[in-house]
């Protein structure tokens, strides 16, 4: 079961403006891949057409001769590379890191197909320079990549073409100061806006999981609640288990005689026994794997997926030992003990075919849990769910109660 949210996991670098936590920022990166592809793809082919179409001054400069068709050659490797870039992430749908890839490489393409222009045109240096803006914004704000990457490029692309810029000499001292102060303006606005644009993304990712997990969440154990259950997880691994042709195991469990303890020691103890009750299933499940959630008041029901009757039932028996010789101290300083019943059942999707609604799983899980408590409390009762009518496999076992 993934942990509930907290503020220190969607921590955000001042510098990288990233997520420090990389599971989080992996799940952003994840979870904005669909649009960031679109923006890429959008952006690549509009600045690769104008980076052809300009070839048009290329021509009016120098005339239609060799040179001219040379810096063709060169505006048309960077229109190969943007058109190689959308299909390399079309072809890999799911792939973050290449997306980052392409980027950086047909950026780095642009801009290293950029020198021959400045050097086959050296009159035209300041605009060249203002071309030079122009692009490190691009960048920095229309090309989407990791702020790393797009400051790493733009800077040391500003760097080789202010040498050259220098090494021309085709400008004054004070016009090369200008060209300078101009190429610095445009990389420092175009990072502090990419830095404010990435920081804004990923404060707006925060918020949505932090919604998220409150919707899907009990609040006092941070367990998952019923309606998570009922309306994304229970299907969600249903559908796995039946396309794969595995087993999937419920597990109802409920605190024995919990009213006594709020009677006795007020509610908040009650609640205090709950989050140690809840604390110690969880500790004994797989991370991320199973999942646990507060079905309602002191029962809780655990999913167990690729787990059949036999690994279920030992898990549970575990799970009851557990309680039964733990306590929890309240507020007041005094242990309370508590044991608690639990009843399991499993599918197993390479013997059953036939359709049945999700709740029939749970509604069978819990007969064997009442069961369990007509049978003295502090019990595990078991039974593998054969598909038919939960109600009838419960008279058939005789653990209707």
């Amino acid at each position: 079961m993934s942990p509930p949210v907290n503020d220190a996991a969607f921590a955000i670098c001042r510098l990288s403006a990233e997520f420090t936590d990389k599971t989080v920022e992996a799940h952003f990166s994840h979870h904005i891949l669909p649009r960031t592809k679109a923006q890429l793809r959008t952006a690549l082919l509009f600045c690769a057409a104008f980076y052809l179409v300009f070839w048009v001054t290329d021509v009016l400069a120098l005339g239609l001769g060799t040179v001219a068709w040379l810096l063709f050659a060169c505006r048309l490797a960077v229109g190969v590379v943007a058109v190689a870039s959308c299909v390399t992430n079309h072809l890999h749908p799911h792939s973050v890191g290449r997306v980052y890839l392409t980027a950086s490489l047909t950026e780095i393409v642009g801009l290293l197909a950029f020198a021959p222009v400045v050097l086959a045109r050296p009159a035209e240096l300041p605009w060249h320079a203002m071309a030079m803006s122009i692009m490190v914004l691009v960048v920095y704000l229309y090309i989407p990549n990791r702020l790393i990457y797009s400051m790493a490029i733009a800077i040391v692309s500003t760097i080789v073409f202010i040498v050259v810029a220098v090494l021309l000499n085709r400008l004054a001292a004070e016009e090369v100061l200008s060209m300078i102060m101009l190429l610095a303006l445009a990389n420092g606005f175009g990072c502090i806006a990419a830095r404010r644009y990435h920081m804004i993304r990923r404060e707006e990712f925060r918020v949505q999981s932090v919604l998220k997990n409150l919707s899907e969440r009990d609040p006092l154990t941070g367990c998952h609640n019923r309606r998570y259950l009922q309306q994304e997880l229970l299907n969600m691994e249903l559908s796995r288990a039946r396309r794969f042709r595995l087993s999937l195991a419920v597990v109802a469990c409920d605190i024995d005689h919990f009213k006594a303890v709020n009677d006795t020691y007020g509610h908040a103890a009650g609640d205090q026994v709950l989050v140690a009750f809840a604390s110690l299933l969880r500790g004994m499940m797989r991370e991320n794997v199973d999942s646990l959630i507060r079905f309602g008041g002191e029962e809780f029901l655990i999913v167990l997926p690729e787990t059949d009757l036999a690994g279920a039932t030992h898990l549970a028996e575990r799970m009851r030992a557990a309680l039964a010789v733990a306590t929890t101290q309240i507020a007041t300083g005094h242990p309370v003990a508590v044991t608690a019943s639990f009843g399991v059942t499993s599918v197993n999707f390479a013997h059953v075919t036939a359709r049945f609604p999700q709740e029939a799983l749970i509604e069978l899980a819990d007969q064997l849990l009442y069961a369990a408590k007509n049978a003295g409390r502090n019990a595990v009762k078991a039974l593998e769910f054969q598909g038919r009518p939960p109600l009838q496999l419960a008279r058939k076992a005789g653990t209707h109660g």
